[in-house]
């Protein structure tokens, strides 16, 4: 995947291409959402050692 198709498509298109392997959501002390980090590893690759980070502001 590159990095057009992530700003060019809605989320959750992008998400459900990715291989996600852990996803963390990030929210302040009044539960307003800060931030959230996706680890996915991408569909042609088969080795989990090279995995993907990415995080959506």
């Amino acid at each position: 995947m590159k990095l057009v198709d992530v700003y060019s498509k809605p989320l959750k298109e992008v998400v459900d291409k990715l291989e996600l392997i852990d996803l963390k959501v990030h929210s302040d002390d009044k539960g307003d959402v800060k931030s959230v980090e996706l680890k996915y590893v991408p569909r042609d690759i088969d080795d989990k050692s090279k995995n993907c980070r990415a995080t959506v502001f």
